[in-house]
């Protein structure tokens, strides 16, 4: 008889801390929602100590540091998640959603790109992970061919520098032109007219 209830009693300490494990996580969540960073940080971090919710735990710490603009440190976090994450397509998906998230802000748009693939692969209706990648991979078009762009408009930008200086040289001379006409043409209306007025 005392064996098993030895043998229970070991069996609800277990079943408890992983209990213990996934309800730090919920207080971390918690934290996170009303933007007390900090002590959402404390309660990821005690609950990374439980097996069972320690890619979790590295997840929330990678959003905790993100929403501090920890972006390194986000990224890492993401990463270790992702190496020891079960399969939980959800948790799978949000992991590489979040990390192509801080790449893009980074301006990593090729490595952006990838993130949200390997999101869809997980989870293959996710509508943001579309969009988002096709952002990644326009914005990725976009920077490869900005610089060739932005010297052929500086050229433009010279050149029509050069035609402006032109073309307002010779409106100053047209300018000049039409004064001159016109003090010739008072000049004459002074004078006495010589012939009939129609």
């Amino acid at each position: 008889m005392r064996k098993l209830a030895l043998f229970f009693f070991i069996l609800f300490l277990c079943s408890c801390s992983g209990i213990r494990g996934k309800l730090l996580v919920m207080e971390g969540n918690f934290y996170t929602s009303r933007g007390l960073a900090t002590k959402a940080i404390a309660a990821y971090m005690k609950a990374s100590a439980f097996h069972n919710a320690k890619a979790y735990a590295e997840f929330g710490l990678g959003s905790s540091y993100y929403s501090l603009g920890e972006t390194d440190a986000a990224l890492e976090r993401f990463r270790d998640a992702e190496s020891i994450a079960p399969e939980d397509a959800e948790l799978l998906y949000r992991i590489r959603y979040n990390q192509g998230v801080v790449r893009f802000e980074k301006g990593l748009f090729n490595e952006a790109a990838a993130d949200f693939r390997r999101a869809l692969e997980a989870e293959p209706n996710r509508v943001d992970a579309k969009r988002n990648l096709e952002l990644s991979l326009l914005s990725q078009e976009r920077q490869e061919t900005g610089w060739q762009k932005s010297i052929e408009k500086e050229k433009e930008v010279e050149k029509d520098s050069e035609n402006s200086e032109r073309i307002q040289t010779l409106f100053n001379f047209l300018k000049e032109k039409e004064v001159e006409r016109w003090k010739s043409s008072e000049w004459i209306e002074n004078a006495a007219a010589s012939g009939p007025d129609y």
